[in-house]
């Protein structure tokens, strides 16, 4: 039996069994899949299975289903290959194989530890908490990312969300980079540090480390481990560190970046975790921004040449 695996949202980790037919997905309690995402509609998804194939069709949802680079248009059904996410709402889903790669993006850390979390360094509390609680980061950033303002303006106001909930850190930026070559494209930043202090918004050791290796680098205090990147930090007078991929599917679009250069610790118990996953929620939104930008520009060449 194929398993559906809910890769981000308030659900995220949940998983369910699709059997012969239609399931249906959406935030009611009468769906086959239950997702309780304020940004899914009550009845947005029917997944259809037939002969080991699958077939989506939105049901004329508020924000849509986003799948392979585009949205779907309501009532169409159309076929979903296995281990291609799916976006509803702000949700992430995924069918079958070649699911366990994609929740391995999401989940991939270095630096932290299971032993950090085991030790009680890191606590994670339910997976859908940080989506309900209206002053917490995810909360206030799904609500940013779903507004459709340009992407820039987007992204200007979730590091302002950033920085009214990690009250420690002094530097933010979001590295944007082209998915294919991964060269920078724009970064996005903002420093709470005096104009003296803060000629270098980020550390590019850092950030070039993670768009390499495409995982989340976090280190809670410089003082407490011994390697070359860490004497880099020391000499940058970093005190603690915390960078994730922005990822959708197999496609990077840049980093997250926060640190602190007055203190370690910068970061609450929940934050490695939320912000892994806000790097999923605003990959998503790059992927839309992308798509919302071929549109527009097939459709000035249309009006070009009538």
């Amino acid at each position: 039996m194929t398993t559906l695996h809910v890769l981000s949202g308030p659900e995220r980790g949940r998983s369910f069994r699709l059997r012969p037919g239609d399931n249906f997905a959406g935030r009611s309690p009468e769906n086959d899949i239950r997702i309780e995402d304020r940004t899914v509609s009550r009845n947005h998804l029917r997944i259809r299975m037939k002969n080991g194939r699958f077939f989506i069709t939105d049901l004329k949802s508020q924000n849509g289903t986003f799948y392979d680079g585009a949205y779907l248009r309501a009532g169409t059904e159309v076929e979903a290959k296995q281990g291609v996410p799916i976006a509803i709402g702000m949700s992430i889903i995924c069918i079958g194989e070649g699911c366990e790669e994609q929740i391995q993006s999401f989940q991939d850390t270095t630096e932290i530890s299971r032993r950090s979390i085991e030790q009680g360094q890191i606590h994670l509390e339910g997976k859908d908490a940080p989506y309900k609680h209206k002053k917490g980061l995810l909360y206030r950033a799904s609500t940013v990312l779903m507004e459709g303002r340009p992407i820039e303006e987007t992204l200007e106001k979730v590091l302002d969300c950033i920085f009214d909930v990690l009250k420690r850190i002094d530097r933010g930026a979001f590295v944007l980079v082209d998915p294919e070559t991964k060269e920078v494209q724009k970064t996005i930043t903002r420093s709470n540090l005096a104009p003296e202090f803060a000629s270098r918004a980020y550390s590019e050791r850092v950030v070039q480390q993670v768009l390499g290796d495409g995982k989340s680098l976090v280190i809670l205090d410089v003082q407490t481990k011994e390697d070359e990147l860490v004497d880099t930090l020391k000499l940058l007078k970093i005190e603690c560190v915390m960078c994730v991929p922005i990822v959708f599917g197999s496609r990077m679009y840049g980093v997250i970046y926060v640190d602190s250069l007055h203190r370690p610790y910068g970061f609450r118990q929940n934050d490695v975790s939320d912000f892994i996953e806000l790097g999923s929620q605003v990959g998503l939104a790059m992927e839309r921004a992308q798509f919302a930008s071929e549109i527009s520009t097939i459709a000035d060449l249309l009006s070009s040449e009538s």
